[in-house]
């Protein structure tokens, strides 16, 4: 299922309903004015005659709230659909007052993130800080040297520069991964009710399951013929990083603009550097490719595991010189076959492994990204296109680049078959409890909505489909999940994270910090993202949420926390 630290889950825990859904995506960002516009139906974006009315309307009559004008959208939306069961759907919509709520959320402001000053500091120190980290890992052998020492940037910097060969790699990645994502094929679902398209669900193609077999094949080919080292991936992760870092301020201007020019712009502040920050468009779409989606799931995890990937072919083709070196063997006998013998050190292989679960889970699991969060109310402005253009792929890989910088300079991490052995055993047992619990979730919504789908593809997991669920029914109709691992905690999913996070940096020893950066980062977020959490829920469900934390206690751990 979708990695949870990616912001890809709800807000509520277990919460499953639509209200409930938007509820959560809307109080997550209280950043909006008036409700804007955005056909997403269309290259173009261009705003629906009826959203244009409806904003017309709202501005030009004091009476009209932001609420009463995004019903009466939705209403002329019922109007034109031929579809019985959506003018019917449209028509409920209208009458929600769990709807009406959220469209009287969305129409508030307030500033995040310390407003335009911290925002702008923060566009400014995330790249500096993603190739402060890179330098010490590559230069300091992972310490943290002081970064006002200038001799640490002069030494630095010529190693993380932008090369052509570093922008051919990224750029063409990023355009064959748009490519696969147009054409192959894939299932249909549809988002959450979007109030400034008067409650129009949107569709998407999910089709990242395809997509990754064809990286697979393709990757297979690559290694096996050398047609290309894969072994240059890791050896200029800075000059990626830094084309990456590029690209992403680019693509955040040109989206903006755009959406300015084109009078698509959705719930703005009016503060530049703010709405760069958080976005001007809500639904930036090319044809039918939702590029918020796109590159929320289909460059960071990829390229995260393409870096381990590249990582583990170096390692192996150093071993296997010296192994020539000493007179060892490079293949075996396996049933008449002749294999060759990987020599990739078990760090390295673990960290392959588990970059190759996130990328796999993401993609087969994608159906569910369309309800989420970030799809349905972020706009996708810098905070979304920096962090999964450059942010996620190239500050998750540390571990990867420490242990692969340790291994090229002849003195590789290792450690004991015993401590190796349960490092293995941890991430497999967090995985699986991370992977159903995330499953049992999203199906449980999706199968109240009547989205649901059944899939087969790899690895279904057992008791990743509850069967017969239980729930807490809120006087709002909400549902609070209670069976299956909702029962044990309620972030038990954020623990199962932890735990893998975790165990990234263990693996590499404890000489160096950095590679618990993911771990220290992931612990922060959620640290306030919990917190936030259980206030908004108590304000939201009263005498209903004392009730679910009476039947479900503990938050993390069951009978610790």
């Amino acid at each position: 299922m979708p990695p949870s630290n990616s912001n890809n889950l709800s807000a509520d825990g277990a919460v499953v309903d639509d209200a409930a859904d938007v509820s959560k995506a809307l109080r997550r960002r209280n950043t909006s004015a008036t409700c804007g516009s955005d056909d997403s139906d269309s290259s173009d974006h261009a705003p629906p005659p009826s959203v244009a009315s409806a904003q017309s309307s709202a501005s030009s009559s004091p009476n009209l709230t932001p609420t009463s004008s995004v019903v009466n959208l939705t209403l002329k939306e019922a109007e034109k659909t031929t579809d019985k069961r959506e003018k019917r759907r449209l028509s409920q919509l209208s009458q929600s007052a769990a709807f009406r709520k959220e469209v009287e959320v969305d129409a508030r402001i307030k500033y995040e993130f310390g407003g335009p000053v911290g925002v702008t500091f923060l566009m400014a120190f995330f790249p500096a800080l993603m190739l402060y980290m890179y330098i010490c890992l590559l230069r300091q052998s992972g310490r943290l040297a002081n970064p006002f020492d200038a001799a640490l940037w002069e030494d630095g910097l010529p190693h993380v520069m932008p090369t052509m060969f570093a922008a051919k790699l990224y750029l063409g990645f990023s355009a064959f991964q748009v490519l696969t994502a147009m054409t192959l094929p894939g299932i249909v679902v549809k988002g959450l009710p979007v109030p400034s398209l008067g409650g129009r669900q949107l569709e998407y193609l999910c089709n990242g399951v395809a997509t990754w077999y064809v990286d697979l094949a393709i990757l297979a080919v690559v290694i096996t013929t050398g047609v290309f080292d894969m072994a240059d991936v890791i050896d200029n992760v800075g000059p990626i990083m830094s084309v990456a870092i590029l690209t992403s301020f680019l693509i955040t201007i040109v989206t903006y603009s755009v959406s300015v020019v084109k009078g698509t712009t959705h719930r703005m502040s009016g503060s530049l550097p703010y709405d760069m920050f958080m976005g001007a468009v809500l639904n930036p779409r090319i044809g039918k490719l939702d590029l918020k989606m796109w590159s929320e799931i289909r460059v960071p995890w990829k390229i995260l595991f393409l870096i381990s990937l590249s990582a583990a072919v170096k390692d192996h083709e150093m071993n296997a010189e010296i192994a020539l070196e000493q007179g060892l063997p490079s293949t075996m006998d396996f049933m008449g076959l002749s294999l060759p013998i990987i020599r990739t050190s078990a760090p390295i292989l673990f960290m392959l492994l588990a970059h190759t679960l996130y990328v796999n889970a993401c993609m087969k699991g994608e159906e569910c990204i369309p309800t989420t969060w970030d799809i349905f109310y972020e706009k996708w402005g810098y905070m979304l296109i920096y962090w999964n253009m450059a942010g996620v792929p190239f500050s998750y890989c540390y571990s990867t680049v420490y242990l692969s910088n340790r291994a090229a300079a002849g003195d590789p991490i290792s450690h004991s078959a015993g401590f190796t052995a349960f490092l293995f055993v941890a991430l497999l047992a967090a995985y699986y409890v991370w992977d159903t619990a995330n499953s049992q979730k999203n199906r449980f919504r999706m199968q109240e909505r009547g989205t649901y789908v059944e899939r087969r593809t790899f690895p279904q997991l057992p008791w990743g489909t509850l069967k017969n669920p239980t729930y807490i029914v809120t006087r709002h109709g909400n549902k609070l999940l209670t069976g299956g691992w909702w029962g044990v905690a309620r972030k038990i999913h954020y623990t199962a994270d932890l735990v893998m996070a975790l165990s990234w940096g263990l693996i590499t020893g404890f000489e160096s910090p950095i590679p618990y950066f993911y771990f220290t980062f992931f612990v922060t977020v959620l640290t306030h993202r919990v917190s936030r959490d259980m206030e908004h829920c108590k304000d939201k469900y009263g005498e209903d949420w004392d009730r679910y934390t009476k039947e479900v206690p503990y938050i993390f751990i069951p009978f610790v926390f």
